[in-house]
């Protein structure tokens, strides 16, 4: 059985980030940092901002519940409701129940990619956030600079506005977030190491914007939060993007290689720019199924599609050799 339903990288941990972490289990008796000022200085020097607009946390769901923690504090509804394009990440849901806030979805573009005027027709009065996701979990689709942009421009003052990054290592030009944050002051960015750097098991993320806007988020950082694991192997990995860069561009052509060989079997793939691909409506549910069938496990977005994550050269082989029987015997 091949699992391919949580977008984890295809490869292990980078070979300089496996010797820190081996190094670092033989000091697990120690407590790590009480708050996670030293990862968050190598984070912000990464991106080139002040340290004090940058919160971390133990993965980016966990930054993304103080996030949301600090933007229905600030609201002076009883009922916030968080915006967000549908389907979307199941952890925003989730989150959401936890808070007591209600989601109002919003639809998808054909091509997979968040309606953005559907979303700005939902806001209201109790919308206490929006959450934008690009790359699109589970399409793989992008929006587009000046589309962004816009979007920025028109949301209502006030509200604050999560740009999820998860997979933005994976986008080929990906935009400036400084111009971004000119644009939307409310702007705050939500990436995570679990995806390109493959390192999900550490439970490592961040989130940036302007200080004023990441203050409230860094005041709910739990002590200890971040493990002693996290805060030796981000840095290294930082350091490592040469290699990285090498990883994004095999887990590209891997994906390339899937897409087309799920074409030529009658698949309707939508482009993809993260390390997944999707295969909208009925039919891609039933080839999802069909793919459980034969040992592969993908994501099923009830009544949207499937979401099936890259694997390694020896997964597609089979995935591929499996399906090309099956439709030889159908």
């Amino acid at each position: 059985m091949a699992r391919c339903d949580l977008n984890e990288s295809a490869y292990p941990p980078l070979p300089a980030v496996a010797t820190a972490l081996a190094e670092q289990a033989r000091r697990a008796h120690r407590y790590p940092e009480f708050l996670p000022d030293t990862l968050r200085a190598a984070i912000a020097t990464h991106l080139g901002v002040d340290p004090a607009a940058v919160t971390v946390g133990a993965g980016g769901t966990a930054v993304a519940f103080t996030i949301l923690q600090d933007c229905l504090t600030r609201t002076r509804t009883r009922r916030p409701r968080i915006s967000t394009p549908v389907p979307t990440f199941d952890g925003f849901a989730i989150l959401a129940r936890m808070l007591g806030a209600t989601i109002d979805p919003s639809p998808l573009t054909p091509s997979g990619i968040p309606d953005l005027d559907a979303l700005l027709a939902g806001i209201g009065p109790d919308t206490a956030a929006v959450i934008l996701c690009s790359p699109h979990n589970p399409t793989g689709a992008i929006i587009g600079n000046a589309e962004l942009r816009a979007f920025l421009r028109a949301v209502p003052a006030g509200i604050r506005v999560i740009l999820d990054q998860a997979y933005v290592e994976y986008q080929e030009n990906p935009p400036d977030i400084a111009q971004l944050l000119g644009v939307n002051p409310d702007l705050v960015v939500l990436r995570t190491f679990s995806k390109a750097y493959g390192l999900a098991g550490v439970r490592a993320g961040y989130a940036f914007g302007l200080p004023e806007s990441i203050a409230g988020s860094r005041g709910r950082e739990i002590p200890f939060a971040v493990s002693a694991a996290a805060e030796c192997a981000v840095p290294v990995a930082l350091a490592a993007q040469r290699e990285l860069t090498s990883r994004i561009e095999a887990m590209r052509a891997e994906r390339d290689r899937l897409i087309g060989a799920l074409s030529a079997l009658g698949g309707t793939v939508l482009p993809s720019h993260a390390n997944f691909v999707y295969l909208p409506g009925d039919d891609g549910i039933a080839l999802g199924r069909l793919l459980r069938s034969i040992g592969i496990i993908g994501k099923e977005c009830p009544e949207h599609g499937f979401r099936l994550t890259v694997a390694d050269i020896r997964t597609t082989d089979y995935l591929v050799d499996a399906l090309r029987l099956t439709a030889q015997t159908a």
